[in-house]
């Protein structure tokens, strides 16, 4: 007789034997025993978790010789032909390889007729999210009105590719991931029926590497099986799936806490001899570091699924680390396997991304030390501005206005304009003349085509320009506050940054801004009403001419 593999022999042919779904199967016995069938359902969930299964027991439920019943005898003619896929009333159809809308119509004549055996037609279409939007169009009125003989179960690994039209006529049933205990569980009940000696780490290794998948772990073991050896140990098991080893993830956490390069390199470069994949490397690095993330929050909880169970190593090694290095160096780890699976050379990726950890550069960017640094700045400029000592070397101009020595301005006393920004001290020491700083800044914004920007900010005047702040006096309250909004502000920023050479923080004030004397308009003959201030402003924001209007009966 032909080799039968483990995870067919040992695939449940009963409710009561469905392994890790629970919810499920109480739900299923529940409805065949009221008597409440769907007409169609939608099986989703991972790989080997029982989906085509559970299908399988569903349809023996219905046409057995007792049924409907929510425990098929498995011994009647019907029972037997579904458990060997002869029966002619059961059909599984592979959706990645009948796809097309032509084997969708095939199936909508085939359904009109009645069963041959059995009481239900029931049809499996396995991986459904295959089929083509076509296909699917042509099954939507069969599913949503079929015959009272038929049963459809739809299994998927993706349900969300599932159009919404055929979800909503579907009964759905949510496969979950196996626990590992229970795997292992399941595992040392098959291994004790073949005589098979595994030691627990073994199956542990086992149980974690199917990642929730009973029939994953049924093929590994069937695996072990061929090993020939008297006793299945952890060691066999790590070769055998081409795992790093727990010894071998230790010494590259070591070695990063230690800030060693050398010792990461060399330990690398040994696992690459001894034929280890480095994207596999990093996967058990990154699961390794999540194990010390979780137990340095958590260091009661046992029932977590960890990488290691070794107490004494999680303890020590989480110690080392700090929360945000941890949580770094897992996005690092990850970041780095991804690339490795589409990398010409995926060895240079792992590289990079284990001496970026063991020098500190992922570190080094930790985004809330970084948070605490710009706070820490941003406080510091907030606080009045301190004299410099007297042997204190004077800033550097970045572009002087004249060959004059700079010109401390005065403070000019503003009013009390409720909450605000942070005036500058009267003691801030500026960078340049800050009246010959704004005419260059007033200039720039015209030259660049921001003439609303400039009418607005030139009814203000620069009067103190520091080591990365600039306070400008505004007269006026609404030209103030637009200046400080968000548009203007950067505007008037990038403006001053670039005349300083540095970044600059505006600061806006309210009182009445010493202006520098401008020459007097010479006289004209027309009248002082061409001149009006708000119809010069105008002019500056919008641009154009003034027309005299001329008037009927005037000279």
């Amino acid at each position: 007789m032909a080799y039968v593999a483990l995870y067919r022999l040992w695939r449940p042919q009963d409710f009561d034997n469905l392994f890790g779904q629970e919810h499920i199967r109480t739900t299923l016995k529940n409805a065949i025993s009221a008597g409440k069938i769907a007409h169609a359902y939608l099986f989703a969930g991972p790989r080997g978790t029982g989906k085509t299964t559970t299908a399988k027991i569903l349809a023996k439920a219905l046409n057995c010789a007792e049924g409907p019943t929510p425990t098929p005898c498995n011994r009647c003619l019907s029972c037997e032909r579904i458990t060997a896929g002869s029966s002619m009333d059961v059909f599984e159809i592979d959706a990645a390889s009948n796809r097309g809308i032509d084997e969708i119509r095939d199936l909508r004549e085939a359904v009109k007729f009645a069963p041959v055996e059995g009481r239900y037609k029931v049809y499996i279409i396995d991986e459904v999210h295959m089929l083509t939007t076509e296909a699917f169009n042509a099954l939507l009125k069969t599913l949503e009105e079929p015959p009272s003989h038929i049963v459809f179960i739809l299994a998927t690994t993706e349900p969300h590719k599932i159009p919404a039209t055929i979800h909503s006529r579907c009964q759905r049933y949510d496969f979950r991931r196996i626990p590992v205990q229970e795997i292992e569980r399941r595992l040392t009940e098959v291994a004790a029926s073949i005589n098979l000696d595994i030691a627990p780490e073994a199956m542990r290794l086992i149980a974690s590497h199917a990642d929730g998948g009973l029939r994953d772990a049924l093929s590994i073991l069937d695996q072990c099986t061929a090993l020939g050896e008297a006793k299945i140990t952890g060691a066999m098991v790590q070769n055998l799936l081409g795992l790093v080893g727990h010894e071998w993830v230790w010494r590259l956490t070591d070695a990063v806490a230690d800030k060693d390069a050398p010792a990461v390199l060399q330990a690398l470069d040994e696992l690459v001899a001894l034929g280890k994949d480095v994207r596999q490397v990093l996967l058990e690095l990154a699961l390794h570091f999540r194990s010390l993330m979780l137990h340095k929050a958590a260091p009661d909880m046992t029932n977590l699924e960890l990488y290691s169970e070794d107490r004494e190593i999680l303890a020590a090694q989480s110690a080392r680390f700090s929360h945000d290095e941890l949580v770094q160096i897992i996005q690092a780890f990850q970041s780095a396997a991804n690339e490795a699976k589409w990398a010409p050379e995926p060895r240079i990726t792992a590289e990079m991304a284990l001496l970026s950890a063991a020098r500190g550069v992922i570190r080094n960017s930790d985004i809330a030390g970084l948070s605490a640094r710009v706070a820490a700045l941003e406080a510091a400029l907030a606080r009045p501005s301190q004299p410099q000592p007297a042997h204190t070397p004077p800033q550097a101009v970045v572009r002087p206005a004249a060959k004059e020595a700079p010109v401390r301005m005065e403070p000019v006393k503003a009013e009390a304009a409720g909450p605000g920004p942070v005036k500058a001290a009267a003691t801030a020491q500026p960078i340049a003349d800050p009246c010959q700083v704004w005419e260059v800044v007033l200039k720039d914004l015209l030259a660049g085509g921001k003439r609303s920007v400039h009418a607005c900010v030139s009814q203000g005047q620069l009067t103190e320009l520091g080591a990365g702040h600039a306070t400008v006096q505004f007269g006026s309250a609404f030209a103030k506050e637009r200046s400080e909004k968000e548009d203007y502000r950067q505007m008037i920023e990038s403006a001053l940054g670039q005349i300083a050479g540095q970044p600059v923080r505006l600061i806006c004030t309210l009182g009445t801004p010493a202006r520098p004397k401008e020459k007097p308009a010479p006289a004209t003959a027309k009248g002082p009403e061409e001149h009006h201030p708000a119809l010069d402003q105008a002019i500056m924001m919008f641009g154009g001419k003034v027309i005299k209007e001329e008037k009927n009966g005037e000279d």
